[in-house]
């Protein structure tokens, strides 16, 4: 491909990735991007031609790569870049997420009678069963974590450290947004949060359905920690400089996101309401 290969987020549901989006959709052109999201992206998008791949300086979606060995994808190269959230929260938000979402294929079945938040984490049908377990270690590694849960989680690892260009972490979204400006070229960083259900995740969900979903993304959990880590090993390395343009941008963020709570206070909308999810 001509010149640099184009970035590729890897958008694991429910890690704050719309937002993200409409942050990147002001950094690159549309003919530039390449969403993949709907039966429709894909259909269209089967087979795209190299003129078409030599355009793109943006892929996203959630999709996994075309080959973890060579990191590519459409068999081009790709810099990668992706979000990872704690796994328990995520789970139960992609569930009731999920639910309230007529357009998307799996909500009739979430929302049959019996398929509550265990039943989505422990199914067999062919549409869940990598939903709720270990779906993160999955994404990151192309690897099946039923069969090669060790050789799935080290790989997720390795690639984290080592073959992503950068990473974010939900809980940490403005440091991450400012790690991940350094190597998009990111000047505008200033959002709202997109797609946000009005209730926590903390209150969605019983203490033992929580356990369960636990128990169900237990190398998940493990990538998260391993995650963590590396984020605060970057962070420091940012030093005082780092830590004075996080203060900056908050402190603009914040004057920002109240005026954003004033104009839908004024147009009598919902802040965090989710009138159309992916809308």
């Amino acid at each position: 491909m001509a010149g640099e290969p184009p970035f590729l987020f890897l958008h694991l549901p429910r890690t704050a990735g719309t937002t993200l989006n409409r942050l990147l959709e002001r950094r690159f052109a549309p003919q530039e991007v390449l969403s993949l999201y709907s039966r429709d992206d894909f259909a269209r998008n089967a087979v795209v031609d190299r003129r078409r791949l030599d355009g793109l300086r943006l892929i996203q979606g959630h999709v996994l790569l075309t080959d973890y060995e060579a990191f590519t994808f459409y068999d081009a190269p790709v810099r990668v870049f992706t979000f990872l959230r704690e796994p328990v929260a995520r789970v139960i938000s992609e569930y009731f997420f999920l639910r309230t979402w007529p357009g998307q294929h799996l909500y009739p079945l979430l929302n049959e009678p019996g398929m509550d938040l265990a039943a989505y984490v422990t199914s067999g049908h062919k549409l869940l069963r990598y939903k709720g377990a270990n779906f993160m270690t999955r994404v990151l590694s192309g690897l099946d974590p039923d069969a090669r849960p060790q050789a799935a989680l080290e790989r997720a690892m390795e690639n984290l450290r080592r073959r992503f260009v950068c990473f974010g972490l939900t809980e940490r979204f403005d440091e991450s947004l400012l790690l991940l400006a350094d190597v998009l070229g990111l000047t505008d960083l200033l959002y709202e949060r997109q797609n946000v259900l009005r209730r926590p995740e903390a209150e969605r969900a019983t203490t033992e359905e929580r356990a369960l979903v636990a128990a169900r993304n237990s190398l998940d959990t493990a990538l998260h920690a391993f995650a963590v880590t590396l984020f605060e090993e970057r962070l420091a390395a940012g030093g005082a400089a780092f830590a004075a343009r996080l203060a900056r941008h908050r402190q603009l963020l914040g004057r920002f996101q109240k005026l954003c709570r004033l104009l839908d206070a004024r147009a009598g909308k919902e802040t965090g309401a989710i009138d159309n999810p992916k809308g």
